[in-house]
């Protein structure tokens, strides 16, 4: 069997163990998942799955409602917690939201690797199931499994450029171009959103009733549906220039 090129460090490296469910034959090549520039879902492969599953007795699951906390600001987090399906909002101490991570999302490994209380909460928008990785377990899969190394890497680089990507939204122009380029990347591989205008007002940091006009106006010009509880995307072109400054209708 041929040797694959590190992609760290471009030397050969030897074939997959299988006895490794990171890199043996159960595991699937890596399929990265769009990552917004809302940064609303992290990604976790099949690779990583397959690790998980090495802790299964120990992996508790868990089904949250509305509202309910994974962890609260100066929480000392003791675990690692895997967003099934569901949404849940980073929120910091003044209830601003910083981050919607969806499916595949992972939140508390940084309190957990950096052993420091949390500076932020974690808090369920919608009926939201999650898997708890304890700590020194989830330590233990980083120091034993390469791969798992790697897909946790990947997945907190996303995290950050989703951050950073949150920031140049904030920074978009007025609050026309900073929803549309919002909504630009929410709608980045399906035409519908369930991002409420209280959602939206959280993450850009305004009043709902601002959010709520500029909808309207966007409804108004057939770029987007609204309904209750979600959005719906009609013309992407139109979105990309709104978001970009131009005024609504302008094909400059």
């Amino acid at each position: 069997m041929s040797e694959t090129p590190s992609r760290a460090t471009g030397e050969p490296v030897p074939p997959p163990d299988p006895n490794d469910p990171t890199t043996g034959p159960g595991s699937a090549s890596p399929v990265l998942h769009r990552d917004p520039l809302t940064g609303t879902r992290s990604f976790i492969d099949q690779q990583l799955r397959n690790a998980l599953r090495v802790l299964a007795p120990n992996l508790r699951r868990y089904s949250l409602s509305p509202g309910d906390r994974i962890y609260g600001v100066g929480a000392n987090v003791r675990a690692v917690s895997l967003i099934e399906r569901g949404l849940v909002a980073l929120r910091s101490p003044g209830s601003a939201t910083l981050m919607l991570l969806r499916d595949s999302g992972i939140v508390g490994d940084v309190e957990v690797m950096t052993e420091t209380r949390a500076e932020k909460e974690a808090t369920a928008l919608l009926d939201t199931d999650i898997i708890r990785i304890p700590g020194d377990e989830f330590r233990w899969l980083i120091q034993r499994y390469p791969e798992f190394a790697l897909r946790w890497t990947d997945a907190m680089a996303c995290r950050m450029a989703g951050y950073e990507r949150r920031l140049l939204d904030m920074l978009a122009g007025d609050l026309r171009a900073q929803i549309s380029s919002l909504l630009l990347h929410e709608f980045a591989d399906s035409d519908v959103t369930r991002l409420t205008h209280q959602m939206i007002a959280e993450l850009l940091g305004v009043q709902r009733t601002s959010v709520s006009r500029v909808v309207s106006h966007l409804v108004q010009h057939d770029i987007v549906e609204s309904g209750y509880g979600h959005m719906r995307l009609r013309d992407r072109n139109a979105l990309a220039r709104a978001a970009l400054g131009y005024s609504t209708g302008s094909h400059t």
